[in-house]
């Protein structure tokens, strides 16, 4: 049987033989570093102002500490993230809120409209064909572009990889720049030492912007930021500046872990760079939890395992060695009681220079159990590291059979085996990102950080008065049309009510007869229990394509039907006792002038000139 060495000889054979071109297309990524793309496709103007956050290890987690800090201080901030938990469009946030999707899904559009004109402009001034624009470049223009629509004041990005040349790096105007912690990582795209590294990572660096580094970096990288730093036109400050600024942390109730703080000390430290007048009360801000999606998170999995495990599981996606060292030491010193064992579920992504045999040594101990598992390659996803070549390294530690697994290489099974062998002892699903995002969009687990969506805003309303002209609406459509309808009703644009609170107002509130007041509360009631019958009535028609004939099903199924019913008629019923008339389908379709209050934009100066005079008035048509 062969060794791990052996395993991983082979796999570096094999990429060697690789022209260097197919480097990339091996490990499964569209990765391109270098601005000429996306240069082309971010907006010209940048009406926010750029917090740039670069280094190895706790980017993302700087990130969310900037953005919790803006959040106490009630100013306007979006961030921007990558790879986003559990769903793409989950990247972005817009003060505290989560972008929605479909506005997500119409600013990636736009970026690929603009590219395709951009590349076609490109090829016939110089002959040459710029290939097609990453998925990277894609979410990161899409991001400035909704920092721009959605008017932030300020935008926290997240270096991807490297810095000088990382899509990001395009950002018309910074404010401030971050260096956190470096360490090896990315060798084949950013140099085989630690300095070479840091040389990239340098890159967000610009003239005249202040640039605060990570202290515990070692001092042969601090040298060459230092020295970068210095030729630009710019100073570095290290975030042991910021020691006298989170003296007040009450160490009983938050203990931090040592990369905790250094964390802390960099978001804490460029915060008071760009408002040295604004204090912050950092036990405040640590109450509010302020860690992205998949660090160090609590995450139950009972539905997954047939309510057999009670207790959470720890997720942490630490997916190099500073993260891998940390989360040891952590499970070390915080979940071990003794000589109690570990149970781990872990998955990497390939790499032909990740040090796997070290890494999974990190771990585990003797005691310990391991069930080494495989994410699905989504599009432009690194592959997953062979789950063989885990077990084998695993078993040279765990030297007993049954503390290993050997079933299907799924997620879902590696943790329902753990958690079965484990009963109520600590499981720890640990790895890659896409494994950990993979994990949370499975039925049956539950994450503890919950963000909350942004309503659709006015632009996916007149998407959507649009789309259901041209067709029926889906389930989903025509939800996302009644919150969008709503949302404009009550803005306060719109509403009479929520007017004064943009100015920071209260809202006015209006007497509602309790008769009427009681017909809404009864509307609502009816509502909520003809949703969970119909969220029942799928879930039996679904155990129906498994159990043919099943008459106990089907008459549970027809009970379900008939209650749902019934439900819908009084809310109906109710409804139109508070409208006083029937539900006009032709009201939900609002023409641009309704929405915007224009009647859309000329597409030229001519064209302008030649409408006729609109101010005033209002479309009888409803399009």
């Amino acid at each position: 049987m062969p060794t791990s060495r052996d395993i991983q000889r082979a796999l570096a054979r094999v990429r060697a033989l690789l022209p260097a071109q197919k480097q990339a297309a091996f490990l499964g990524r569209n990765i391109r570093l270098g601005l000429d793309r996306i240069n082309r496709v971010v907006p010209s103007q940048q009406t926010w102002g750029g917090i740039h956050v670069g280094g190895t290890n706790g980017k993302g987690s700087i990130c969310a500490l900037l953005a919790a800090m803006f959040k106490l201080s009630g100013l306007s901030h979006g961030t921007y993230t990558s790879p986003a938990l559990p769903e793409r469009h989950n990247c972005i946030t817009i003060n505290g809120l989560y972008i929605n999707k479909r506005m997500y899904d119409m600013e990636l559009q736009h970026v690929d409209e603009a590219y395709q004109r951009a590349a076609t402009g490109w090829t016939r001034s110089s002959g040459e064909d710029p290939g097609d624009i990453t998925p990277f470049e894609r979410e990161t223009a899409a991001a400035f572009r909704a920092f721009n629509k959605l008017n932030v004041k300020h935008g926290i990005v997240e270096v991807g990889m490297g810095g000088a040349t990382d899509a990001t790096n395009a950002m018309r105007y910074k404010a401030i720049t971050i260096i956190s912690r470096i360490d090896l990582d990315h060798q084949e795209y950013l140099g085989d030492t630690i300095e070479k590294i840091a040389k990239v990572k340098a890159g967000i660096m610009r003239q005249g912007v202040p640039c605060v580094v990570d202290h515990t970096n070692p001092a042969s990288v601090i040298d060459v930021l230092q020295k970068h730093a210095q030729a630009i036109g710019t100073q570095i400050t290290l975030s042991s500046k910021a020691l006298p600024l989170i003296e007040g942390i009450d160490i009983e109730r938050f203990r931090l872990e040592d990369y905790e703080q250094q964390n802390l000390l960099c978001a804490r430290l460029a915060f008071h760079k760009l408002f040295p007048n604004l204090s912050i009360d950092v036990n405040q801000l640590l109450s509010l939890k302020p860690k992205p999606p998949g660090r160090l998170e609590p995450v139950r999995v009972s539905g997954l395992t047939g309510d057999t495990r009670k207790e959470p599981v720890l997720v942490d996606a630490a997916h190099n060695m500073l993260g891998l060292e940390a989360l040891a030491k952590y499970a070390d010193t915080r979940l071990r009681k003794g000589s109690e064992p570990v149970t781990w579920v872990i998955g990497f992504s390939s790499s032909k220079s990740k040090p796997f045999a070290k890494m999974i040594e990190t771990l585990l101990r003797p005691q310990d159990r391991l069930a080494f598992v495989k994410y699905v390659q989504g599009p432009d996803d690194p592959p997953p590291a062979p789950a063989e070549l885990g077990r084998e390294i695993g078993a040279q530690i765990i030297r007993e059979e049954s503390r290993l697994y050997d079933g299907k290489e799924s997620i879902g099974l590696g943790v329902q085996w753990a958690c079965e062998q484990a009963g109520e002892g600590p499981v720890v699903v640990t790895g890659s990102l896409y494994m950990i995002r993979e994990l949370y969009q499975m039925d049956g687990v539950e994450p503890s950080r919950k963000t909350k969506t942004r309503r659709p805003g006015r632009s996916q309303l007149w998407r959507y008065v649009k789309l259901s002209q041209e067709r029926p609406l889906t389930p989903e459509e025509a939800r996302e049309f009644k919150q969008a309808r709503r949302h404009w009703h009550l803005s306060p644009v719109k509403s009479v009510v929520f007017r004064q609170v943009r100015n920071g107002g209260r809202p006015n509130s209006f007497y509602i007869p309790e008769k009427i007041r009681q017909l809404q509360q009864s509307a609502a009631h009816h509502r909520g229990q003809a949703d969970g019958y119909g969220s029942a009535i799928r879930s039996v028609k679904n155990d129906l394509k498994k159990a043919e004939e099943d008459t106990q099903l089907i008459v549970s199924l027809q009970d379900l039907e008939r209650r749902r019913d019934e439900h819908l008629q009084a809310y109906n019923g109710a409804m139109f006792r508070i409208r006083g008339h029937l539900a006009d389908p032709e009201m939900k379709l609002m023409s641009h002038e309704d929405i915007f209050g224009t009647t859309g934009k000329p597409k030229s100066k001519l064209a302008a000139a030649l409408s006729p005079a609109v101010s005033g008035t209002r479309s009888k048509e409803k399009w």
